[in-house]
């Protein structure tokens, strides 16, 4: 590449008197058959650029729109699109850049309010349209380059007005930034209609350097590793969200950076944690320089805060940093009178070099800026913030995010930060919600997809520890991604309500000491301080395996055993209290006794669904699948016999066919049934349905929940010799601590109790553990009958067994669906959700 010298001064801040077309000639004019975009799809060159944007130009002025009405142009992520936008900036018309995944309604609000003409919609027409002599533009400086429009995620869209100078501005401010030179390659991981996406573009186009163009919401996170190194890409911007999505992606075995070519990445939009820079590091980026920068549609960057590498990142959310050359911010009250350091308030900057205010919307305009003297104004950012003892910016949040919660101002955003610093959290989004006319705090949480999926309970246990109690969210969602609109912003009014409360009053009711004591233990394990009679344990957040602490923790307060099975029929404060009082008026002490069918929703007229839970697994694991279900059928959960009251446990699958065919007679004496299974208890579903068919019964459906087929199941392959010689097929099984080494002692323990199992009762993980083992045994000789009825497969993600592996199992009508999660999440939140409405779409 030859070196493009355009005598810019990138030491010292100094507004640009120049437009685009000029700098774009300058740029071209030493740059000719150097590539200027890159994508997945396509490239061009900057000579070809030139010849098909000033065609494209020539259009515009002969038959475009009168004057400097505004050009909207569709940008979809390819070089071709990259060609109609410089035509629209050179011909001297304001760009109103398209998204096109914008949603009809806010495209059609943005074109009204704009007052643009499509692009497409003028060279459509060129041939009908008549010469418009005169109509060629010769723009200033300070004219408009483009008409921004914002996210709206405070309302709709606002336009803001961009100069050529504001423009050129910006793309230079990152350059020196980033320390442009001319042999970089420019990773643009941001669709190019954002504000931070087209300032990275103009950078490089306007000072004759390669861009490739990445858009996370097309290219997603797959290949982007490969395709950085294969394009030797050594600047990427992205948004900490992608940033994040891109390490759970990167390789968890590589951390040789010797191959690495990427020295800067800078993250833009939303608040960076130091987390999110030192994982991304941690994954063969060590020689990377970090840049937070902080800035705004409307005042270009404010701030940026750089880590060269081998230094500290702050724990929480990274510092903007400090104000840049030309922006000064102040942080002023509420009357708009200065605060000094270390206060909280709204961020003003004051700058000669803002936007022109917004398009069409004079009221807004004047809220927001204000002209002081000599060129400069004043624009209120409605952001809160404070000047940290480093001189550096702290940004807090919005000025409607900060909530009173029982008397105490609360910063969503350091709740924000708190969750993300728990271990398995990969993003988040906590918002304010009211609930009975007080404000509620709702976390929403992803967590990272290679690990067992966190439950809410154990995030609020974690956040306890971390958080005073007002500030842990009433409401922890499990997510498998967080909804972001158009832009990448957080799409508030996508995040999903959580369950309704029950209680209408805003002080706690317990009544009785029983009430009491159970909500001391439900606080320690749900990790929530304030809980009322009606709250209900899985909605705040309970999952199985907390569920079986929490009994045992009451087994150890009042000396009464509640099953799981007893337990499903009272999850609220209340329902359990009365249950427990009930067993000691009764002195039923330790004479819980449950029953292995266990009605986990009574309610519906359609068919019951009967299910048949893993090896090992309690009933209540359906709960959560069970709950995001329609609810227009009864549900049923069958588990092992003698696994949560003394029983013998059945050894083989034809056994605990037979009890479970009597429990499922007890409910529903003739079909048509339905019947399902997760893992191991698929098996038992089939051997069932094979069975009350061969009586003659109606079987309509089997569901599978992501049961694997043991290699003797599967049937023959022909190809399986030439398939011999490749990868090994199956799994091996997890090392769970590769630095345990057991006694004979400890051995001969689990041995004694395995054979008792069932018999004697032990502690509620020793006793799912020997029934997981004793499920697995059962397995060892069972040869399956085929069955010849309709069966639906839902597969985690680490289950692809075919069609063909299945057709010796089932023989008639068999149908699959995928869904996120791996086998042990799948009934666990947020992947429970998918399941429910797989299993409902299986049933429909």
């Amino acid at each position: 590449m030859n070196v493009v010298d355009l005598g810019l001064e990138r030491t010292r801040y100094a507004v640009i008197d120049e437009t685009i077309e000029s700098r774009w000639r300058r740029v071209t004019s030493m740059q000719h058959d150097t590539v200027a975009i890159v994508t997945p799809r396509d490239q061009i060159t900057f000579a070809d650029l030139e010849v098909r944007a000033d065609a494209i130009a020539r259009e515009l002025d002969i038959r475009g729109p009168h004057g400097s009405c505004p050009v909207a142009v569709d940008l979809e992520p390819t070089a071709e699109s990259v060609v109609s936008l410089l035509a629209t900036l050179i011909s001297g018309r304001p760009l109103v850049m398209i998204d096109p995944q914008l949603p009809d309604a806010r495209r059609e609000h943005i074109l009204a309010t704009s007052g643009a003409v499509a692009l497409h919609t003028v060279l459509g027409e060129a041939a009908a349209a008549e010469f418009r002599f005169g109509n060629a533009l010769e723009p200033l400086s300070s004219d408009p380059a483009m008409i921004a429009f914002t996210s709206g995620t405070s309302g709709a869209p606002k336009g803001v007005v961009l100069s050529h100078s504001m423009c050129l501005n910006k793309a230079d401010e990152l350059a020196a930034a980033i320390d442009l030179r001319p042999d970089d390659h420019i990773g643009n991981l941001l669709p190019v209609s954002f504000g931070a996406g087209i300032t990275a573009l103009i950078m490089g186009l306007m000072n004759g350097v390669t861009v490739y163009c990445w858009d996370p919401r097309v290219d997603g996170t797959s290949n982007l590793d490969h395709w950085l190194r294969r394009n030797a890409i050594t600047t990427a911007h992205c948004a900490p969200s992608f940033l994040r999505a891109w390490t759970v992606a990167e390789p968890t075995d590589r951390r040789d950076s010797s191959d690495n070519t990427l020295r800067v990445v800078v993250t833009y939009g939303e608040a960076a944690h130091g987390r999110d820079y030192q994982q991304h590091r941690d994954h063969g980026f060590s020689d990377v320089t970090y840049v937070n920068w902080m800035a705004t549609t409307e005042t270009g960057v404010v701030a940026y805060n750089a880590f060269p590498p081998g230094s500290a990142f702050p724990s929480g959310i990274v510092p903007a940093g400090r104000a840049r050359d030309g922006k000064d911010v102040q942080i002023v009250d509420l009357e708009g009178n200065p605060l000094p350091d270390g206060e909280v308030g709204e961020i003003h900057i004051i700058s000669s070099d803002l936007a022109d205010g917004y398009h069409g919307d004079p009221e807004r305009t004047a809220q927001r800026f204000t002209p002081i003297a000599g060129g400069v104004s004043r624009y209120r950012t409605g952001d809160r913030g404070c000047i940290d003892a480093q001189g550096e910016l702290q940004l807090k949040g919005r000025l409607d995010d900060a909530v009173k919660i029982r008397g105490y101002l609360v910063e969503p955003t350091e709740v924000d930060a708190s969750l993300r610093a728990i271990s398995g959290v990969v993003d988040v989004a906590v918002i304010v919600r009211t609930e009975n006319d007080d404000p509620v705090l709702c976390a929403y949480i992803v967590s990272n997809p290679h690990r067992i999926a966190l439950s809410p309970a154990e995030v609020r246990r974690e956040l306890s520890q971390r958080l005073p109690g007002w500030m842990v969210p009433r409401h922890i969602i499990m997510l498998t991604s967080i909804p972001r609109n158009e832009r990448g912003k957080i799409d508030r009014a996508a995040l999903p309500a959580p369950a309704p409360v029950a209680t209408t009053t805003a002080a706690p009711t317990l009544e009785t000491i029983t009430e009491f004591r159970i909500a001391i233990i439900w606080s320690k394990i749900i990790g929530l301080e304030s809980l009322d009679r009606d709250d209900d344990f899985f909605a705040l957040g309970g999952d199985s395996l907390a569920a079986a602490e929490m009994l045992t923790a009451v087994r150890a307060a009042v000396l009464v055993t509640v099953t799981g099975a007893q337990f499903a029929t009272a999850t609220t404060i209340r329902e359990l209290a009365a249950l427990v009082d009930a067993m000691l008026w009764n002195k039923k002490r330790d004479e819980g006794r449950a029953s292995d069918l266990v009605p986990l929703t009574t309610e519906g007229s359609r068919t019951p669904l009967f299910l048949i839970t893993g090896a090992g697994a309690p009933a209540l694991s359906f709960l959560a699948m069970t709950q995001a279900m329609s609810g227009n059928r009864p549900v049923y959960a069958l588990q092992a016999h003698g696994m949560e009251s003394r029983g013998l446990p059945d050894r083989t699958i034809s056994k605990m066919a037979d009890r479970y065919m009597r429990e499922i007679r007890k409910v529903r004496q003739h079909g048509p049934y339905v019947l399902g299974g997760y893992s191991h208890g698929g098996f038992v579903a089939l051997e069932i349905a094979s069975r009350l068919h061969d009586e003659g019964e109606t079987v309509e459906r089997v569901v599978i929940l992501d049961t694997h087929l043991r290699e003797n199941m599967i049937a023959p392959n022909p190809d399986a010799v030439l398939e011999a010689q490749g990868p090994e097929t199956t799994s091996p099984e997890p090392v769970l601590n590769a630095r345990a080494r057991t006694s004979r002692k400890s051995v001969l323990g689990i041995w004694f109790r395995y054979q008792f199992a069932g018999v004697l009762q032990f502690d509620t993980s020793m006793q799912w553990y020997l029934f997981y083992h004793r499920g697995l045994a059962s397995l060892r000789n069972y040869v399956p009958c085929p069955y010849r009825g309709a069966v639906t497969v839902i597969r985690g993600e680490d289950n692809r067994q075919s069609a063909a592996d299945w057709s010796a199992v089932a023989t008639g009508h068999v149908t699959f669906e995928d869904i996120l999660g791996s086998h042990e999440d799948i009934l666990r939140a947020p992947y429970a959700v998918a399941t429910g409405e797989a299993v409902e779409r299986a049933l429909a």
